[in-house]
């Protein structure tokens, strides 16, 4: 078997409250998952092992938007931003076969940064979101899924903490 060219993101979209971003929602940095894990120190063992907890860290993503609208600036520090779903849609090149991508997230958005200024450049921001919830799927398929508040981590459809929340009685 051949060698295969990698994935390209060909082109995206961002959506807030279904109105389309297009053009002003350039760049975005998902979260980086990453499980909770303990250091084990075991004798007759030749160093420490991670155990893992069944939980995650801190979930955080980037957005950087152009302009200064106010329906995201107004997200800033919202309670009530955890309720808003900021999905991104993507056309993802597979071997010359364009596959659907899309993300769904929910957080707090807790900070927001103002870009360099100068002339003849784009007016941006950069917001940080500290995501609860995050659905990420190819072409329909779940890849993953995540909603910390209901103690939910699902990768290709295997649940995760199925047992711990039933042990949970939850």
């Amino acid at each position: 078997m051949g060698a295969k060219l990698p994935s390209v993101l060909v082109d995206m979209n961002s959506f807030f409250q279904d109105e389309s971003f297009a053009g002003l929602c350039n760049t975005v940095a998902l979260p980086k998952i990453v499980t909770k894990t303990m250091d084990a120190v075991m004798s007759g063992v030749a160093g420490d092992i991670e155990r893992d907890l069944g939980r995650l860290e801190k979930l955080e993503a980037e957005v950087t938007i152009s302009d200064y609208p106010e329906k995201v600036t107004d997200l800033l520090g919202s309670r009530e931003s955890r309720d808003e779903v900021f999905t991104l849609r993507g056309a993802l090149d597979r071997d010359g076969v364009i596959k659907t991508v899309v993300v769904r997230m929910q957080g707090f958005w807790k900070s927001a940064e103002f870009n360099e200024w100068a002339p003849e450049k784009e007016a941006t921001m950069k917001f940080a979101i500290a995501v609860d919830f995050f659905h990420f799927e190819v072409d329909g398929s779940e890849r993953i899924y995540i909603d910390k508040l209901n103690n939910i981590f699902r990768v290709n459809g295997k649940d995760r903490n199925k047992e711990i929340r039933q042990a949970l009685a939850q």
